[in-house]
């Protein structure tokens, strides 16, 4: 696994600071480091966070929302709320 020093300072301070999650949590889960930042890890994580501050979901894994499959994600998170 060749991630850059950069790309993992930058998915860490998002996760960390800007979503809320423990450090020791994403280090337990190193597979959310190679995914791509501003194609997966941002979109998919503040729509999460968008779904968690409505209530309609209580908490998510790491891996549900950031390793699923763009179908599966949908299926999970997105066909499933819409109106």
């Amino acid at each position: 696994m060749n991630i850059s020093e950069e790309k993992i300072v930058a998915i860490m301070d998002f996760l960390v600071n800007k979503m809320g999650f423990q450090s020791l949590l994403i280090a337990n889960q190193p597979s959310v480091l190679t995914r791509s930042f501003e194609k997966r890890i941002v979109p998919r994580g503040l729509f999460a966070q968008d779904l968690l501050s409505k209530g309609l979901i209580k908490n998510f894994i790491l891996s549900s929302v950031f390793d699923a499959s763009e179908k599966v994600f949908l299926q999970w998170f997105v066909n499933k709320y819409e109106c």
